[in-house]
């Protein structure tokens, strides 16, 4: 993390509460309010959607120096996902009435959350495009790629371990278990 990260993070910090989410732990639940950003100072957590079958799908699969919740930008949302801890997870909660102050005396803060929301959108159009136009075997393959490509302890793919069960693939990627 460069010192404008840290700088920034420290604005967050400032603006929000800290909280910890253990694993399994759910964060908030589709059709909440959307009143809170989030910024993951630690560990992971799964953006999903029930779907009529009862089914969870997850969309997206988000680690610490990212934001979600991003639809509390706009006034009088609700959540359109659900979003639960992976692992153990530290992250700060602010309201964005609180952040506004920071973005007039530090234009950079403006931009920085902008950047972070940035990063969300392409994300998302990066695994748009891998379910839409990969087969399966091309889903699971660069899934894997891209989760041990850089060794991180944080993750736990220190080493190219990949610690997912076939569960959390098949849950990750939208495919059954046995594919």
């Amino acid at each position: 993390m460069d010192k404008v990260d840290t700088q920034m993070e420290a604005l967050l910090k400032q603006s929000g509460v800290e909280m910890t989410f253990q694993t399994g732990q759910m964060i908030y639940m589709e059709g909440d309010e959307a009143d809170r950003i989030y910024y993951i100072r630690k560990g992971r957590v799964r953006v999903f959607r029930n779907i009529s079958s009862g089914r969870e799908v997850t969309i997206d699969v988000v680690e610490s120096g990212h934001i979600f919740g991003e639809s509390a930008f706009v006034g009088g949302r609700t959540r359109p996902t659900c979003v639960q801890a992976v692992n153990q997870v530290r992250l700060v909660s602010c309201q964005v009435k609180d952040l506004l102050p920071h973005f007039q005396k530090e234009p950079r803060f403006a931009l920085y959350l902008l950047q972070l929301s940035s990063d969300t959108m392409d994300r998302l159009t990066e695994r748009l495009h891998d379910q839409c136009l990969l087969d399966r075997y091309g889903k699971v393959a660069k899934f894997i790629l891209d989760v041990t490509s850089s060794g991180s302890q944080e993750k736990g793919t220190l080493g190219g371990v990949l610690p997912y069960t076939h569960e959390n693939l098949a849950d990750s990627l939208g495919l059954s278990r046995t594919t």
